[in-house]
């Protein structure tokens, strides 16, 4: 059995780069009542989305700070709870940049019967394709579906994925009842955390020509089918190489800090742009590990950075309700 349920909700989130507390001050919940099936929208600028096919069982999800979510099953048909980021289908995910995530999920579904799995998710349309990048999953997983093609199988972030290929003929999409493909990656050594570059199994699928269209979502989503099972994402990062976007505007970095030396070699000066506000610091490696995380007050203009390895680093600065990273080098 499969989990084919295909949301026709859509929002658009004017933004590329996302940090995602780990802590969980506020919580908000959702669960799916009689006679409805659907609870979609947006809060902390992330889409989130709620299904319960039916409205059969229980079906809850609840909402952390900005991007972390929970969520619990029992008794369904089919469940999904996902949240993340969307785009407006006019780009091309290298057009957008480079994605990687880093997540740590307490994933507890059921083994006794029915499914589950965990995954990065989303869809694109010109061509209008659905995939799925799965982590972990249990009893059914999309490569025993009939008519499953397996394509190809390359190694990477410490595991060899299996990449798997499916028609999908008048079924629910983004845009309705139609026919579509399935692009899965997935992973042999399940696990429930860890780091993905994303735009890496976009890579792979498109040198088989298993191509990909105008990006509509990038999210993390839990399924279950004819199961039971909960789920808390303790950490959830996405993030693009070398490009920034805030919340409510589209601008440079160099508009909110200044990095210099950059190239550095011992140690990097920081140069903040807008010293009125608070300002929180975080800088990340290419693994999507995170090596610094600090707040600035309203006074301090200049930060110095030392202590890192060679290497490159992703340095996000979030002020004013905006999200911007640039690049540093350290050799």
């Amino acid at each position: 059995m499969n989990l084919f349920y295909k949301s026709t909700f859509r929002i658009i989130l004017p933004f590329l780069f996302l940090i995602f507390s780990l802590g969980n001050t506020k919580a908000q919940t959702y669960c799916i009542q009689s006679g409805s099936e659907q609870i979609a929208g947006e809060e902390d600028g992330f889409r989130y989305e709620l299904w319960n096919q039916n409205s059969q069982g229980t079906a809850c999800m609840t909402l952390g700070n900005e991007a972390l979510f929970s969520g619990e099953w029992d008794g369904i048909l089919n469940y999904l709870a996902r949240r993340g980021l969307g785009y407006n289908q006019t780009q091309e995910h290298q057009e957008i940049g480079n994605f990687f995530t880093t997540y740590n999920c307490n994933y507890n579904p059921s083994t006794s019967s029915g499914n589950s799995y965990l995954s990065i998710y989303g869809w694109t349309i010109d061509p209008l394709v659905e995939y799925y990048i799965i982590e972990d999953w249990r009893n059914w997983i999309p490569s025993m579906a009939d008519g499953a093609v397996l394509k190809k199988s390359f190694e990477i972030n410490g595991s060899v994925y299996d990449i798997y290929e499916n028609t999908r003929v008048n079924q629910p999409s983004i845009v309705g009842n139609t026919t579509f493909q399935q692009y899965f990656s997935i992973r042999r050594d399940t696990r429930n955390s860890g780091t993905i570059d994303i735009s890496e199994h976009f890579k792979q699928w498109e040198s088989i020509d298993m191509n990909l269209g105008k990006l509509h979502e990038v999210s993390f989503v839990v399924e279950g089918y004819q199961s039971s099972g909960s789920f808390e994402f303790n950490e959830l990062d996405i993030f693009i190489d070398n490009t920034t976007l805030g919340i409510n505007d589209i601008d440079n970095p160099n508009s909110y800090f200044e990095i210099y030396p950059n190239p550095a070699t011992d140690e990097a000066y920081i140069k903040f742009k807008k010293t009125n506000t608070t300002k929180k610091l975080k800088i990340y490696d290419t693994s999507g590990k995170m090596v610094l995380s600090k707040n600035y007050d309203n006074t301090e203009s200049i930060a110095k950075i030392s202590n890192l390895t060679k290497g490159v680093y992703f340095v996000s600065l979030n002020i004013n309700n905006q999200k911007v990273v640039d690049k540093l080098i350290i050799y």
